[in-house]
């Protein structure tokens, strides 16, 4: 079965799924050079079938998702559109007890047309969302197609309305156990759609974006079950449907979602954010290495639990709220400049690492810890009640980038192992909605994806034939390249010389994380190279670097981390002293263990260590200020061209100024 995946949202991207595989993943923001670019188009899914050798007569349904609070845009609705279809035969069309309530849900729909188009003008015009546009996704123009979106648009009783803490798991009791509980959750939960591309209609339905969420981890996890929670910035339920996290669980091939979890922990995490100068999609990560600098003196219990628990102990009148996605901050933020009112002075912070911005980071990176931990053991309550035995746990959502968290939660729940998908942020979630279709849905055969594996995080674009020699053929004379070496033996005699180097290699990784494929690498035991390579980045100084270990001597180097760790989404002690260059200021570090299928990469890792005895690297994302991570090779050599990075590995080739050799070769 061939099922075309399609993320609408911000952080656009498309996937081809064939058979429980993942063929191809575009992410929009990759060929545009747009970070989080939004509105998939026609372009995308072009690039989708053909990286994935597969033609459009081939696909069997197509799957479609989109950001919380993200109305659906078609730009070109000639060449792609869908259209809600209550109406729709076989698997996705559901039972006939459920088309009269599409029908309603579908003219529902079709009234927002006005309120969606506004909704995205708006976004094209805030700060924060601006720059998430190109110049050929313009929502006021009126050729474009607006069709409104709502997320979950039936679910069971009490889902919405119960939303506390305690509530929660006797709530869920009640429920499954009036009603056989697998046929309650199976669905369905989506919508139906008729889905036009290039004149071509196929069957299709809309997954709801926290449930997609729920279907990247899980489907990837390789479990045969699991408990899952899925969470980020989503802070209420409105007009668009919830947005704030799900608990599910994963048996064999069906994903079940068992109630909204409520959590406003990435809300709260981002706008906090906001107040100590770090404003933007960006923001939540530098707070997260902001937060060792700081005490967490502002960490307040109360602000743990559920939007409905800090509702309750924070009653604040809703209509006086200028905007609602402060609703539980502002009385975090307020706390913490009550207790620290002689420091606070403007907001947001002018200097992140001023006393009271550093150490509100510090406060609600544990507050979140705790958020975290607290929705890890009711998914593993929740799923106990139901008669789950899960060892694993799968996290998801943007939330789910909080490395600090995830470590506890794999420290103290439990859980033997805690899976996080590398493209655990919306950028999965076209992956997510295509492996829902096909295997809750369609029941299609599940297959092993090598969870625990840096294979899994290379899906990106597969080069065409000659584009390396192509690119390099137009580097003109100011640049000297050479071919027929051992690059692994090279780039680690380079970085021992004192050589900052960009590495490149087959398919790039997919998420937000450098593994390897698209990474800036340097000496981790050379303690100028953490200002050196930030500065390479034009990143602030203070932010830290991670390292990438062979897994077989991650034990040497480091304690306190799970057993693998390939895409770099959970923290670990840094033993001893000899690695300052990855080390933050609390002795942690962002691990990236490396196994086999890195191929080059772990060469180069092994190369390092022959000369060096260090079986470790520093590794960051090959990208400038401002950018995504580097797609093809033609990129790769603009941006050595415009940044200090000292040398270029290009698919197996050496890429240097002419007259230019790395500090210690000249």
């Amino acid at each position: 079965m061939i099922v075309l995946g399609i993320h609408m949202g911000h952080d656009a991207a498309v996937t081809v799924v064939t058979d429980g595989v993942v063929r191809s993943l575009i992410e929009k923001e990759r060929h545009t050079r747009i970070k989080h670019a939004a509105i998939a188009t026609i372009v995308d899914i072009d690039l989708a079938l053909a990286d994935a050798g597969v033609g459009l007569e081939s696909v069997d349904a197509v799957a479609v998702t989109t950001t919380q609070n993200w109305p659906f845009m078609f730009v070109d609705p000639g060449r792609f559109r869908f259209e809600y279809a209550p109406d729709l035969e076989g698997v996705l069309g559901g039972p006939d007890t459920m088309r009269r309530r599409w029908a309603g849900f579908a003219a529902a729909m079709a009234r927002e047309e006005a309120p969606g188009r506004k909704r995205l003008v708006d976004f094209q015009r805030y700060p924060e969302t601006a720059a998430l546009f190109d110049s050929n996704t313009d929502p006021s123009d009126p050729e474009a197609e607006i069709l409104f979106a709502r997320q979950f648009p039936f679910t069971p009783t009490g889902w919405s309305e119960v939303g506390r803490t305690h509530e929660v798991e006797a709530a869920a009791a009640e429920l499954y156990g009036k009603h056989d509980w697998r046929e309650l959750l199976v669905g369905p939960f989506h919508a139906p759609i008729r889905c036009t591309i290039r004149g071509r209609t196929l069957p299709g339905a809309v997954i709801p974006h926290h449930l997609a969420h729920a279907a990247t981890a899980f489907y990837q996890s390789d479990a045969e079950r699991a408990a899952i929670v899925t969470f980020d910035g989503g802070y209420q339920t409105g007009i668009y449907g919830h947005a704030a996290g799900l608990h599910a669980v994963g048996e064999g091939g069906v994903l079940y979602p068992v109630w909204f979890n409520h959590s406003h922990a990435g809300n709260l995490y981002r706008r906090v954010a906001d107040a100590c100068g770090l404003s933007g999609i960006g923001g939540p990560g530098k707070l997260m290495g902001l937060a060792p600098y700081g005490t967490s003196r502002f960490h307040d219990p109360s602000f743990v639990g559920t939007m409905g628990d800090v509702r309750e102990r924070y009653p604040w009148d809703r209509t006086k709220i200028v905007e609602l996605q402060y609703e539980t901050a502002w009385p975090y933020i307020r706390h913490a400049a009550m207790m620290a009112r002689d420091e606070v002075g403007a907001l947001p912070a002018p200097d992140p690492l001023a006393s009271f911005p550093k150490d509100m980071a510090a406060s609600v990176q544990l507050t979140f810890e705790e958020q975290a931990l607290e929705l890890a053991r009711t998914a593993a309550r929740l799923a106990d009640g139901l008669g789950i035995s899960a060892d694993t746990l799968c996290l998801s959502g943007g939330c789910a980038l909080n490395c600090p968290a995830n470590s506890r939660i794999w420290r103290e729940t439990g859980f033997s192992r805690v899976f996080v998908p590398p493209s655990c942020d919306d950028s999965g979630l076209a992956i997510g909605a295509a492996f829902y279709v096909a295997h809750t849905l369609f029941g299609d055969p599940r297959v092993q994806q090598g969870a625990d594996t840096g294979g899994l995080a290379y899906l990106g674009r597969r080069l065409n034939d000659g584009e390396v020699d192509q690119a390099l053929r137009s580097v003109g004379s100011d640049l000297c390249v050479e071919d027929r070496i051992d690059s692994s033996a090279m780039a680690a005699a380079d970085i021992a010389d004192g050589a900052i180097i960009g590495w490149f290699e087959g398919r790039s990784e997919i998420g937000p994380r450098a593994l390897g494929h698209r990474s800036i690498v340097a000496d981790p035991r050379n303690p100028t190279n953490l200002n050196r390579v930030n500065d390479v980045k034009s990143r602030e100084r203070w932010r830290p670097l991670a390292p990438a270990v062979l897994v077989e001597r991650q034990d040497d180097w480091f304690t306190g981390g799970p057993p693998s760790n390939p895409h770099m989404l959970f923290t670990a002690r840094v033993r001893g002293n000899e690695l300052p260059a990855i080390t933050h200021v609390d002795g942690s570090a962002r691990v990236q263990t490396v196994d086999e299928t890195c191929a080059g990469f772990r060469k180069l890792i092994e190369a390092f260590e022959a000369r060096t005895g260090t079986p470790v690297v520093l590794n960051t994302s090959l990208n400038g200020r401002g950018e995504p991570i580097v797609e093809g090779p033609a990129d790769a050599l603009t941006l050595f061209r415009s940044s200090e990075l000292d040398v270029l590995y290009l698919e197996g080739r050496r890429v240097r100024r002419q007259d230019d050799e790395p500090p210690g070769r000249a």
